[in-house]
């Protein structure tokens, strides 16, 4: 589900038909037991949990279900499914549906079927899942995004991606043969009566489709495919770098070309307002990652996270040997994943320190993240100030953003670039 009112349908039903509200009253008092509750709270089934002054189309028992409720629960379905419920015979058909809902949730709650391990275990993972879904969507996410300052800045450190390929404007006579081909080209060469261009083309090329248009090919780049040439990708490859002017004839396939060149416009850098669109777009996931990254952090601070038991710190794998793990894995995400690990579950060992800037120069390397890049150091610069890795960290941190260096990889590539 895409809007706002949509995932709170999901959370509000989830909350109350399957979730524990209540839940600790009344659940067994035997050794171990893990049952939901005796008092497990069902309803409501529909509805966005706001005031619903909607008529009552139907009453199942003492259980309401009102127009408001037939319009969410439509909306709820698959695209496909929620035409099917249009007008009076589509919607009294959801009505039915609903109703079927209504007796099928009741008479699961009658017989305790939440209690029951499997039922139990995906009630606990759709609350789970859609509390979480909700914080990332609706606490973290929602009506968020990059600042034109912040879009420039991805833009300026990331400037070679961002290039306008250079174009060409050609036209061409296609011939059956190499003799054919090479009579077209005389003709054009010496000129004069019958032998300018449209004279020449209209009569030597068998290209009916390129005829159409007096033989030209129209702009195209090298990435580019003309669908009434063959093999015109053996023929971009052919022409692009030729200079502009009339050009000898050359074969591709089975055919013979001869090629006038019109127009060049050379490959250059964009302009940020060209791309600045494209620019968000491909910065959002990297941008999205580095707040709940932020968040996650701020919230292990603020619960004071300890791990217990055989995940304690010292027991298992120890923070040397999970560093190692670290670098030896090949996946960048399961890299990070590990490096965060070191940081956050062994912040007070040696290695604290190495594992953020091995991130940093990781996410930097690999995805010229420059953003989470520099969370990870400004991390290192506030919590280890002492570090013997301060120095280069501060270099690091201070000339990701330097315009004369474009795309850095590591600490010796920046120096080289700036010394």
């Amino acid at each position: 589900m895409c809007s706002v009112r949509r995932l709170f349908v999901l959370l509000l039903i989830v909350s109350s038909l399957v979730l524990l509200a209540a839940c600790q009253e009344g659940s067994s008092s035997s050794a171990g037991s893990r049952t939901i509750a005796k008092n497990f709270q069902w309803q409501p089934l529909f509805g966005d949990g706001t005031n619903d002054a909607s008529g009552v189309i139907a009453l199942v028992g003492d259980f309401e279900i009102t127009a408001r409720d037939l319009e969410l629960y439509r909306e709820e379905l698959p695209a496909a499914q929620e035409t099917t419920y249009q007008g009076p015979t589509g919607e009294r058909l959801l009505l039915k549906r609903m109703v079927d809902n209504v007796l099928m949730a009741r008479a699961a709650v009658t017989k305790g079927l939440y209690n029951d391990p499997d039922v139990a275990r995906t009630i606990i993972a759709k609350r789970r899942d859609t509390l979480v879904r909700a914080m990332l969507n609706y606490g973290l996410l929602r009506d968020r995004k990059p600042s034109d300052e912040e879009v420039r800045e991805y833009f300026m450190n990331n400037r070679s991606k961002y290039r306008q390929l250079g174009i060409v404007n050609a036209r061409h006579i296609e011939c059956l043969t190499k003799d054919a081909a090479e009579k077209a080209y005389q003709r054009l060469v010496a000129g004069g009566k019958r032998n300018d261009w449209m004279s020449v083309m209209v009569e030597m090329s068998v290209n009916e489709e390129s005829k159409v248009h007096e033989g030209s090919v129209g702009w195209f780049n090298q990435d580019a495919t003309i669908p009434f040439i063959k093999g015109s990708m053996k023929f971009i490859n052919e022409v692009f770098d030729l200079e502009i002017g009339l050009h000898p004839p050359f074969r591709i396939l089975d055919q013979w070309h001869v090629v006038e060149i019109l127009k060049r416009v050379n490959e250059r850098p964009s302009t940020f307002s060209e791309v600045k669109a494209t620019v968000e777009l491909e910065m959002m996931p990297i941008w999205q990652e580095a707040i709940i990254r932020d968040f996650l952090l701020e919230a292990r601070k603020q619960h004071n996270v300890e791990m217990l038991g055989e995940f304690a710190p010292g027991r298992g794998l120890s923070v040397d040997e999970l560093f190692a793990r670290a670098m030896a894995v090949s996946s960048v995400d399961r890299k990070i994943e590990l490096l965060d690990l070191v940081y956050s579950d062994y912040p007070e060992s040696d290695r604290g320190d190495d594992a953020l800037f091995m991130a940093a120069n990781i996410v930097l390397e690999a995805r010229m993240d420059t953003r989470n890049a520099e969370r990870y150091l400004l991390k290192l610069l506030e919590e280890y100030p002492d570090s013997e890795l301060a120095e280069d960290a501060k270099f690091l941190k201070d000339n990701l953003h330097n315009p004369e260096v474009l795309n850095p990889k590591s600490i010796e590539e920046l120096r080289k670039n700036i010394e």
